[in-house]
C-alpha cells in the first residue's frame, strides 16, 4: 500500500514537498488515509478538513472522532457545514456537488496544493457502473481519475482489503456511515447487491477495471490528439466571432470526434459537459444535414450551411432603423454608413465599402435597416426583381451573414443590399444628372 502511494504522489512531478488537504469524513477509507499520513509526514504536509452534512445521526459524532485525532496529532483542522435536508431528489449528486465546493474553498483557506480524498479501487468499480448505467458520454467513461485539476487520489489503486489490513494492523479507529446501507442510493445497491456477485466470478474484479480506465484514458488521449489536430487545419476557420468548419469534412467525422470538437470550442471560458439527451438531439440535428437548420447549445448558436457547419455566440440581431442624412455618418460597433452627393466617377472601382448611384428619386433621407424575409429588389446585371434572400443565398453568404447584413433604402425600396449589390433602378446611366456616392464599412 505505502509503495502504491508513493509512486502516485511522485506521479505528481513535483520538485517540492506537498501540502494536501485530506477530506477526511471518519470512516474507515479517509480514517487510514489520514493515519497514513500522519505516519508518513515525509510525504507531505497535511491538513484536514470535515464536511458535515448534517445527515444522518452520527454526523457529530464522526466529526468529533477527527477533529480529536488532528488535535491529538498536532494537525491542522477545520469544519465545514452543509444543509440539504430539504433535497428529495439526487441526493448523492447535491451532497458530491457541495461537498467539493466547501473542500476546495478550505483548501484555498490553507494554502494546500490538492484536495485529498480517499477513493480506492472499489469506488473506482461503482464509479464506472453507475455511469454505464446512466449513459454517461464516453468522457466521463474514464471513472475517477487519480488527478484531476486541484483534486487527487492517490488511494485510487489500493484494495479495500489492504484499506482493511492496514486498519486492523495499526488499529485505526473508525465509525461507520449509517446511509452505507441505504440500497435505495445507487451506488449503495451496487456495493451491497451487484459487486458481490461479480465478484463471485471474477475475484479481483478491480483489475479489469483498472485495465478498462487505463485503455479509456488512452481512446481519450487519442481522441483529443485528432481534435487539436482538426482544430488546427485549414477545415476550420475563425472570423468576426464565428467558427466556420467545412461541412464536408466535418459530417464525415466520427460522432464521438465531432462533439469533441464542439465540446473544446464551447469551453473556451469554462468547461462544458453534454447530458446524454443533449447528445441524442445533437446527434440528430447534425445527422439531418437540413441546410439553415440551427440549435442552440450553451448560449452558442450551431447552424448547417450550404458548405460550412457555424458556430457563434452572437446570439441576437440588432434591431437597425436610423434615417441618415446626406453628409451625415452613422456608426454602431458592426459598421459605419454615410452617404453624400457627388460627382460622377471617371472609373468604376471593384470597391465593396463603397458605390455611386442615381439619387435624381432621392427622398433627403436615405433609410438604414435590418433586412427581412419578404424584402425583394432588382440586382444590378439582372432582369426582373428577387427576394434579397436568394439573392444572398446565390453569393453563398452564410446564414449568420445574412443576418447582419444591411439594407440603404429610399423610402421603401431598397437602393442597395450594402456591401453587396445596388437595384438596377438607382444605376448610373448617361443621362443621370444627380449622383451620390454611399459609403457603407463594416468593422
Amino acid at each position: 500500500m505505502k509503495n502504491k502511494i508513493i509512486a502516485n504522489i511522485e506521479s505528481l512531478q513535483s520538485q517540492k514537498k506537498q501540502h494536501f488537504l485530506l477530506a477526511v469524513s471518519g470512516g474507515i477509507d479517509s480514517m487510514v488515509m489520514l493515519d497514513f499520513f500522519n505516519n508518513n509526514s515525509k510525504l507531505a504536509d497535511i491538513s484536514v478538513c470535515y464536511v458535515n452534512h448534517h445527515y444522518h445521526s452520527r454526523s457529530d459524532e464522526m466529526s468529533k472522532l477527527v477533529s480529536t485525532y488532528c488535535s491529538d496529532n498536532s494537525i491542522p483542522y477545520m469544519e465545514s457545514s452543509i444543509n440539504l435536508s430539504k433535497v428529495k431528489n439526487n441526493i448523492e449528486a447535491q451532497f458530491r456537488k457541495k461537498r467539493y465546493f466547501e473542500l476546495k474553498k478550505s483548501c484555498k483557506k490553507v494554502n494546500a496544493d490538492y484536495v485529498v480524498t480517499a477513493h480506492h479501487a472499489a469506488d473506482q468499480i461503482e464509479t464506472i457502473l453507475m455511469k454505464i448505467l446512466n449513459s454517461s458520454s464516453f468522457n466521463s467513461m474514464r471513472g475517477i481519475q487519480i488527478l484531476n485539476n486541484d483534486i487527487f487520489r492517490p488511494m485510487i489503486n489500493i484494495t479495500k482489503d489492504e484499506i482493511l489490513a492496514y486498519a486492523k494492523k495499526n488499529k485505526v479507529a473508525h465509525i461507520s456511515d449509517p446511509t452505507n446501507k441505504d440500497t435505495g442510493l445507487t451506488r449503495n445497491f451496487l456495493r451491497k447487491k451487484v459487486i458481490p456477485l461479480l465478484e463471485e466470478i471474477k475475484p479481483n474484479l478491480y483489475q479489469p477495471f483498472e485495465d478498462f480506465q487505463n485503455k479509456t484514458s488512452d481512446v481519450e488521449d487519442l481522441l483529443q490528439f485528432t481534435t487539436d489536430e482538426f482544430i488546427k487545419s485549414d477545415d476550420i476557420s475563425f472570423s468576426q466571432d464565428i467558427y466556420y468548419m467545412n461541412k464536408k469534412r466535418f459530417l464525415a467525422l466520427p460522432f464521438l470526434l465531432k462533439i469533441n470538437i464542439i465540446k473544446k470550442i464551447l469551453s473556451k471560458e469554462v468547461e462544458f459537459y453534454f447530458s446524454k439527451n443533449l447528445l441524442a438531439e445533437l446527434s440528430a440535428f447534425l445527422n439531418k444535414e437540413v441546410i439553415g437548420s440551427e440549435k442552440m447549445i450553451n448560449n452558442t448558436k450551431i447552424l448547417i450551411d450550404r458548405d460550412c457547419i457555424l458556430l457563434t455566440e452572437k446570439l441576437d440581431t440588432m434591431p437597425i432603423y436610423r434615417e441618415v442624412k446626406a453628409g451625415e455618418l452613422m456608426e454602431n460597433d458592426e459598421f459605419s454608413f454615410s452617404w453624400d452627393y457627388d460627382k460622377k466617377p471617371n472609373n468604376f472601382l471593384k470597391d465593396p465599402t463603397f458605390e455611386y448611384v442615381d439619387a435624381e428619386h432621392f427622398n433627403k433621407k436615405l433609410i438604414v435597416r435590418n433586412i427581412n424575409n419578404n424584402d425583394t429588389f432588382s440586382p444590378l446585371g439582372l432582369s426582373g426583381t428577387k427576394k434579397v434572400n436568394e439573392y444572398l443565398t446565390d453569393q453563398k453568404v452564410s446564414a449568420f451573414e445574412k443576418l447582419k447584413t444591411i439594407a440603404i433604402c429610399n423610402e421603401k425600396e431598397i437602393v442597395w443590399v450594402a456591401g453587396k449589390q445596388i437595384s438596377n433602378n438607382y444605376k448610373l446611366t448617361r443621362n443621370s444628372k444627380l449622383v451620390a456616392k454611399l459609403n457603407f464599412f463594416k468593422k
